[in-house]
């Protein structure tokens, strides 16, 4: 999808209101202009964080005071703005986006698609991207994807897939590489679904193929490490970890070595369930040359009696990490920690 981050001249801009010099104006402006900084470096951090939500809603309030109503810098910062949002609250604004965009651009112009798939409206942007482009043109691929990606709600993931699954076909037609941004970024996203469905032996077919982008392939090893790993394909999900420890630009700095790859969630200990007591459970473990978890023991569990401790040692078994390597060999590390922390469901 693309980003749009509305950076304005204010000495070019024609929409800018008509305003007698002051110091009011002169104020406005500099105020305008370091939110939208804000803006654009938060928004790296991600859409929907609380930095990201207030600098995209000063940058509109500012707005309004510099540009004309129905300007494009004042649908733009509206759409900016909605993307912070959820809920109700982002319909709504992202709603009155799409009706700026339609007033500016037209209500069938290619403008609206990125906006209308933010608006989880995919099948308007895609009618709009097949008239503009074509059923078997790439961009419409592209919108095809965004659409599979952009879906929220996860009761819908026969919609994604199926839109994951077409945009792969015209990518595949169109004679994109295997290897292709569009291409390998369908069959991870396919993958991912295969493997929230539970289907673990489906997914690893479309997480190879991702494997092929260097861009993806650090990602789609992780993810076969835990697809094999859960249908008791322990070598192969090793493979994985070792190529894994061999991309040092990817995943075996010194920061990343001793995080797990993938977490079981233990199960709740049923007496303190029953009794709805909160805790925790440190666990101490070797990891292996091949990346797996040797010898667990609980070092520190609050409260005892709970049976925190023996729940967190049986999901430790399972935890798997990328093993460091000294002279290009994998090693040994012990005295390695992981904290499980048992919450009640609020």
């Amino acid at each position: 999808m693309k980003f749009w981050i509305l950076l304005c001249s204010f000495l070019l801009s024609a929409s800018l209101i008509s305003q007698e010099p002051s110091l009011s104006r002169a104020d406005n402006i500099k105020t305008f202009n370091e939110a939208q900084s804000c803006y654009k470096e938060a928004a790296k951090n991600g859409l929907r964080k609380p930095r990201t939500k207030r600098c995209a809603q000063t940058s509109l309030e500012i707005g309004k005071a510099l540009f004309e109503p129905d300007s494009k810098n004042i649908a733009m910062l509206t759409y900016n703005y909605g993307k912070t949002l959820y809920g109700k609250e982002r319909e709504s604004v992202l709603k009155n986006a799409i009706k700026l965009y339609e007033s500016i651009h037209g209500k069938d112009s290619p403008e609206l698609i990125d906006l209308l798939i933010d608006a989880e409206k995919p099948n308007r942007a895609l009618s709009i991207a097949e008239a503009s482009f074509g059923k078997e043109s790439i961009p419409y691929a592209d919108t095809l994807l965004d659409a599979g990606i952009g879906m929220s709600d996860l009761t819908r993931l026969s919609s994604k897939s199926r839109y994951l699954k077409e945009a792969l076909k015209v990518y595949n037609n169109e004679a994109e590489r295997p290897e292709s941004w569009g291409a390998s970024l369908a069959n991870f996203q396919l993958g991912k679904i295969k493997m929230a469905q539970g289907k673990y032996k489906s997914s690893i077919p479309f997480f190879l193929e991702a494997t092929k982008n260097p861009s993806l392939a650090s990602y789609a090893h992780a993810f076969l490490v835990e697809a094999y790993d859960r249908t008791n394909q322990q070598d192969k999900a090793t493979e994985h970890v070792l190529i894994m420890a061999k991309q040092p630009n990817k995943v075996n700095t010194e920061d990343r070595d001793y995080i797990p790859l993938f977490v079981k969630t233990p199960e709740y200990p049923l007496k303190a369930q029953k009794k709805g007591r909160e805790g925790y459970a440190v666990i101490s473990l070797t990891v292996s040359k091949e990346g797996l978890a040797l010898n667990p023991t609980v070092i520190e569990e609050k409260p005892k009696g709970q049976k925190f401790g023996k729940a967190a040692l049986k999901a430790a078994g399972s935890l798997r990490y990328v093993p460091r390597l000294i002279d290009g060999e994998p090693v040994e590390v012990p005295g390695v920690l992981y904290k499980y922390t048992f919450n009640m469901a609020r």
